[in-house]
């Protein structure tokens, strides 16, 4: 993993710094902010109130985005439509800012916003779109989509290269076609239960999943809610999105995760998680399906397209453990692979690694592991004891 702090003093920087209304007053943040305007750094400070805001404020500097708890959405949206002079940061005040916490950047403001004016700790990452609109961390669909952070292209296509996966997703017989270029997508298909369309063969790379969608998940970053590793070898600059998907009702998946653990032992379960990398997924359905992006409900649609665009944007962190550099050199070829159901040297304790998402540097992150830990641990047997119960009526109704 590589550092990317600076050795030298950084030359005066110009930063937009778009704050949410609750967080103006905050005591640290104002301090972190006259701190950078004593080391001669322009700060201008905007509060954002309506959606549209960002695209107003949004300008040649350094952006900075304190204005929501997870993720960047408006800023990346915004962004994709400036120059590469721009480029953006984020000051993590909320209860959960997973990209933050996975990517290693300080819950302390001052530190925060050190980074943010750090010219050489920008890196170009993807930007991840469902239906045309942006999300740097992770995108739901399903029951789990209805939580708000309150609560809790054909050009494209021909960029991003031949692969594409479409996943079947409805409650009321949906279907969805699915078409790419590699061979490992049909073991994909066929490891899942699916039926391949007339004509269809590996050559062509053409298949077809259909089921009911339980939840699908997909990661540009890796985790939601500061406990749950969602998508746990997604990177932030492969030019791909990480897919985890959950077929059938709760009760099947429960008595598939309980059979699987019973058979080949935690280590190797995968409990009937498919997970899968491509450029971009179709999705369709029967009915409209329900959509969170970044933490927030989106409207709700029968057809959800996920794309990538590569490298769009520049993003300051701390070092480079969301990106293919810091991968081990070994690696580094298996993560450009464009579809695989998952990483083969991550096949073992699947679990377990999406129970281990990261906490933020800082004392505060250090408190928030501990209880983690033991939550985690409380969470591991009331699970073992929900899926036997789940798992026992869910046989008895099919008797």
């Amino acid at each position: 993993m590589t550092s990317m702090a600076a050795t030298s003093p950084v030359a005066p920087r110009r930063l937009l710094l778009l704050l949410h209304g609750a967080r103006i007053y905050d005591p640290l943040v104002r301090e972190a902010i006259h701190g950078l305007k004593e080391d001669g750094h322009e700060v201008t400070v905007r509060v954002t109130w309506d959606s549209g805001d960002v695209d107003r404020f949004v300008q040649e500097a350094a952006l900075l985005d304190g204005a929501r708890r997870f993720g960047l959405r408006p800023p990346g949206s915004a962004l994709l439509t400036e120059g590469p002079t721009t480029t953006i940061a984020q000051l993590p005040l909320g209860t959960a800012n997973d990209l933050a916490s996975a990517s290693g950047i300080s819950l302390d403001p001052r530190r925060a916003l050190a980074l943010a004016v750090d010219p050489q700790a920008a890196r170009p990452i993807d930007v991840a779109l469902v239906n045309g609109e942006v999300f740097l961390n992770i995108a739901t669909v399903g029951p789990v989509s209805e939580v708000s952070s309150k609560d809790m292209s054909d050009a494209a296509k021909k960029a991003l290269g031949p692969a594409a996966i479409i996943v079947s997703s409805s409650k009321s017989n949906g279907e969805a076609e699915v078409g790419g270029g590699k061979e490992e997508l049909h073991q994909v298909l066929e490891a899942a239960g699916a039926e391949r369309p007339g004509g269809g063969s590996p050559g062509a790379g053409l298949g077809r999943l259909r089921g009911d969608l339980l939840a699908l998940v997909a990661g540009q970053s890796r985790q939601m809610g500061r406990m749950f590793n969602v998508c746990p070898h997604a990177l932030l600059d492969d030019g791909l999105l990480d897919f985890t998907v959950l077929f059938g009702t709760p009760g099947q998946q429960a008595a598939r995760l309980a059979a699987d653990v019973a058979a080949r032992g935690l280590a190797e379960a995968q409990g009937g998680i498919l997970m899968l990398r491509a450029p971009w997924l179709l999705v369709e359905a029967g009915e409209r399906l329900k959509t969170n992006r970044d933490g927030e409900p989106t409207l709700e649609s029968s057809r959800l397209l996920f794309e990538v665009r590569p490298k769009a944007v520049r993003l300051h962190l701390p070092d480079s453990r969301l990106l293919v550099s810091g991968l081990p050199e070994r690696e580094r070829a298996a993560a450009s692979h464009l579809v695989t159901p998952e990483r083969p040297k991550h096949r073992r304790r699947l679990l377990h690694s999406l129970l281990r998402a990261q906490q933020p540097p800082g004392r505060m992150g250090r408190r928030l592991a501990g209880l983690r830990r033991m939550a985690v641990q409380l969470g591991w047997a009331a699970m073992l004891f929900g899926i036997g119960f789940l798992a026992g009526m869910y046989h008895g109704a099919s008797m």
